[in-house]
């Protein structure tokens, strides 16, 4: 009985990896297609070209789509709008910049030019409950959360060290880009590092 257990335990979590790896896979693959998509494009073009890079990425998966989604990609036309939303999350992670894209051309709005900041103080948390962030604390007493979302420029290691930012004097070069909170029900605006110095 204890085999039959740790068995079924064994292909349980074997087909829940094999659930991440191919969302993972759809959603690499439906990024690299939009990033493909001309920021020229009319909304409704942009908006058709965005849904066939989608389903394109999702068709060879739709057994699996349907089992663990409960999403039957024969009725695309009905259920299209479900799996955008599932794929919209994952992008956040995966491709940030896609996602931004997409967001503010569905808008109506053009990709403002990216313009980078810079801010100096002491990092007072560090939290990595979903993404990195850094709060800030400067000359002011102004605590500012910084999202770490996408490579970082930095002499140090940081995927290995970040949690070793906690007390020290830095400056961070950043990038202001829209987002939707799902939380909040509406966009705003988060603090994307591009560079990290440390302070000596």
């Amino acid at each position: 009985m204890r085999r039959i257990l740790v068995i079924s335990f064994l292909v349980f979590i074997v087909s829940k990896a094999f659930s991440q790896d191919y969302m993972d896979i759809i959603t690499k693959k439906s990024c690299d297609c939009i990033d493909q998509v001309s920021d020229t494009l009319k909304s409704e073009q942009f908006n058709m070209s965005l849904g066939i890079c989608m389903i394109e990425a999702s068709m060879p998966y739709k057994k699996q789509i349907k089992k663990d989604y409960d999403i039957n990609l024969d009725k695309i036309e009905t259920e299209g709008a479900k799996l955008g939303r599932i794929l919209g999350v994952k992008m956040a992670s995966v491709c940030p910049a896609t996602l931004l894209k997409m967001t503010q051309k569905v808008k109506g709005k053009t990709v403002p030019p990216k313009v980078e900041q810079t801010s100096e103080g002491i990092v007072t948390k560090i939290e990595n409950d979903f993404f990195v962030v850094l709060s800030l604390k400067d000359d002011l007493g102004k605590i500012t959360k910084y999202y770490w979302l996408t490579f970082i420029d930095s002499e140090v290691d940081l995927a290995s060290s970040y949690s070793t930012l906690m007390g020290k004097s830095i400056s961070i070069d950043y990038e202001s880009q829209e987002f939707f909170d799902p939380k909040l029900q509406e966009y705003r605006q988060f603090l994307i590092i591009k560079k990290i110095t440390i302070d000596n």
